[in-house]
């Protein structure tokens, strides 16, 4: 039987770095800085250390508890150190010890050896599985980066996108003294976490927009803390361009149009800009109707519904039903 294999892309990360932010004490720091990790997924190596490694994935992280140690503790002296052995040979990223256990202190003799770190916590095992697999989510999310506006309208993520000079860093300022929430200006940081994207604004341009005519300004400063959300996740999507005669636009809305951010289809919106149209507010319009309509209401259907009712009644008192 061939063995499991997962392939993704690797993440090299400080080993400090991983137990602060897991929340993890280092009982070995293994030799090996940065760790290497490929897989979201954790694995409980039981198998392995009977001596049955078909099933085993050496790229996740290795997590040992009160079944794994009671088995190694009823081995004999030379069994236990085969199969401690066996799992230590692999190339794995670390052991992790939950539910206030501490290491055989074989464990430790052969992650000295191998040089493999080996970690633990006082948490319960299943919470320190979801703490870890939620932390290897986040950095090894698919990750994209995009010239736009991210905004909170109204609750959703609405991400302002089209060319320079078109009016985005306007309309969100505007959107902001409307009392709407900014998240990243100029370039945002997308990444994928299960179905949504999350977006968030690099280090160095975090609370700042920039407006032409204006400049670099600082929302922090001007609006306070409040006018500011520090990630958010990508609802909608609304691409500004010039408006066009020969472009047939969206008059009625009775479909929803979509648009692909790291392979999840995210409601879209073209909208066309020209002189004397108040962008913010028609931003917030779209926002609230795509709202609904995720709700289940239609505007469009309502007013076919209307128009029905209108030529029924008007067909009856002309005698005709």
């Amino acid at each position: 039987m061939k063995k499991k294999s997962e392939r993704s892309k690797a993440i090299d990360i400080t080993i400090g770095e991983f137990a602060s932010k897991c929340g993890l004490e280092i009982k070995h720091g293994g030799g090996k800085d940065p760790l290497t990790v490929k897989s979201v997924n954790i694995s409980r190596p039981g198998l392995l250390l009977a001596d049955r490694d078909e099933y085993f994935v050496a790229e996740r992280i290795q997590m040992l508890g009160n079944a794994e140690l009671h088995y190694l503790g009823s081995l004999e002296r030379e069994k236990k150190a085969a199969a401690i052995a066996r799992l230590m040979e692999r190339n794995i990223p670390c052991i992790l010890l939950a539910g206030d256990l501490e290491p055989p202190p074989e464990i430790v003799e052969f992650a000295v050896k191998y040089g493999r770190p080996v970690l633990r916590s006082r948490r319960p095992l299943f919470e320190v599985m979801n703490n870890v697999v939620m932390y290897l989510n986040e950095i090894l999310a698919e990750r994209e980066t995009v010239h736009g506006v991210l905004l909170d309208v109204y609750g959703e993520g609405v991400l302002i996108i089209g060319e320079s000079h078109i009016g985005k860093s306007e309309t969100a300022l505007e959107l902001i003294d409307r009392g709407h929430r900014l998240v990243a200006d100029d370039m945002v940081l997308l990444r994928r976490v299960k179905d949504k994207i999350i977006g968030e604004a690099p280090d160095i341009l975090k609370y700042f927009l920039e407006v032409r005519g204006v400049g670099i300004v600082d929302v922090r400063h001007l609006f306070g803390v409040g006018a500011l959300i520090d990630e958010y996740e990508v609802d909608f999507i609304i691409e500004m361009e010039p408006w066009k005669e020969e472009t047939e636009y969206e008059r009625l809305g009775n479909h929803t149009t979509y648009r692909a951010l790291l392979g999840v289809d995210i409601p879209y919106v073209k909208l066309p800009v020209m002189p004397g149209r108040n962008l913010a507010i028609i931003v917030e319009v779209a926002t609230s109707n795509m709202r609904m309509n995720k709700m289940g209401y239609n505007a469009m259907t309502e007013l076919d519904e209307r128009t029905k009712k209108l030529n029924k009644r008007k067909r009856r008192e002309g005698g005709i039903l």
